[in-house]
């Protein structure tokens, strides 16, 4: 059996109306907010149709704000990244033409030590 949320999603849904009222004082926020919270109190009913319109709301948002977010993180922060080091590297994976061979020579010395514990 599933159990009803719909008083505490009309809650939530008067709460940030409440809050929007606070950060930019638009008035019909109040209003509908009070709205809401009678609606939540007196009608199971239609609380229950506002709760199913508001996750039907978030289903479809779901679908929208992750590529949304995604691009923005990937546009503002990763591709300068990239570009910043493509500017100001060297080429570590020697993937340009002016290499011969991928192999490097590596003048160390190796001891007993090293290969004790190779990992």
């Amino acid at each position: 059996m599933k159990k009803n949320t719909s008083k505490t999603t009309m809650l939530v849904i008067s709460m940030g109306f409440l809050i929007l009222y606070l950060i930019f004082s638009w008035q019909w926020t109040v209003i509908v907010s009070l709205v809401v919270g009678l609606i939540g109190i007196v009608s199971n009913s239609f609380s229950n149709k506002i709760e199913w319109a508001w996750m039907k709301l978030a289903h479809i948002l779901s679908y929208i704000i992750p590529s949304v977010l995604l691009g923005i993180i990937f546009y503002l922060i990763l591709f300068p990244l990239s570009l910043l080091s493509k500017v100001f590297t060297k080429d570590p994976l020697m993937l340009s033409n002016k290499f011969s061979s991928y192999f490097v020579n590596v003048e160390k010395a190796f001891d007993k030590k090293d290969m004790e514990k190779i990992w």
